[in-house]
């Protein structure tokens, strides 16, 4: 049984390097017979290459980046997840609080971005506010759906058993919601990289997003490549480990189940 599992992990692991390197193999083909100029699509070599040439400057600034997005998803699961609880259990909250987080939520992020800046000033405040606000929406409405989507007949029976609304809280709405709460943590682990890299094109002097604007300046397309990469490896990392979480958490929900 436990041979059939490492079996089974190792193939799952497996095939992520199988299906990245044929990209990659795609992509130096392409680059190296394609007859495309470098400055427009350099082959994969180049771009490894300007990577490690650039390293120190990619790990200083990457620390940044990734404080960022720790701290603005962070920062956005504590009020997002919380508050889908509490508008769950008050209609007047929700009437008060839904319409105007909607409006919110329809403002253009990139021109909030500014307003950031002068209200907290330069540095990595205005970034983690940004990637908080990006994946906020997101957070709240899948803890809504969530803790909504209880069948109504299990509530019942709570209640016929004399369970107080704590307990129905806790034992029936909130393990019934925790996947739907994990899938809206998963979908924000891209749009925290998303938010903090549009927070560092408009106003920051450090950051993966503030090398892209400088490297894009100097047509120094490899090293966007690189930074691109790297981005893409932060993100995909990030949502592995939230699923890894739910996979110790919830690990009786139907989504965890392997295919036969």
């Amino acid at each position: 049984m436990r041979t059939d599992v490492i079996r089974r992990a190792l193939g799952n692991a497996l095939w992520p390097f199988i299906s990245f390197g044929a990209i990659l193999l795609a992509w130096e083909l392409v680059a190296q017979l394609g007859g495309v100029p470098d400055y427009m699509l350099p082959s994969v070599s180049q771009v490894v290459e300007r990577g490690w040439e650039t390293r120190d400057l990619l790990i200083t600034h990457g620390r940044w980046t990734i404080l960022e997005i720790v701290g603005g998803f962070a920062l956005s699961a504590l009020i997002a997840i919380p508050l889908g609880m509490v508008i769950v259990t008050s209609r007047l909250l929700e009437r008060l609080l839904y319409p105007p987080i909607v409006a919110l939520n329809s403002v253009p992020k990139v021109g909030l971005a500014p307003l950031f800046v002068v209200w907290f000033g330069f540095g990595m405040a205005p970034t983690i506010a940004m990637t908080a606000l990006v994946t906020f929406f997101p957070l709240l409405v899948n803890t809504v759906m969530g803790l909504r989507s209880v069948d109504a007949e299990m509530i019942h029976l709570a209640r016929v058993m004399a369970a107080t609304r704590l307990r129905l809280f806790l034992k029936v709405r909130l393990p019934h919601a925790l996947p739907s709460i994990f899938a809206g943590l998963k979908v924000a682990t891209s749009l925290a990289v998303i938010g903090a890299l549009v927070s560092e094109f408009i106003a920051s002097d450090r950051g993966w997003g503030y090398v892209l604007v400088s490297a894009g300046g100097q047509l120094d397309t490899a090293l966007i490549f690189a930074v691109m990469i790297l981005l893409s490896a932060v993100a995909t990392a990030f949502f592995y480990l939230v699923a890894a979480v739910e996979r110790l958490v919830v690990p009786w929900h139907s989504s965890q189940r392997q295919p036969h």
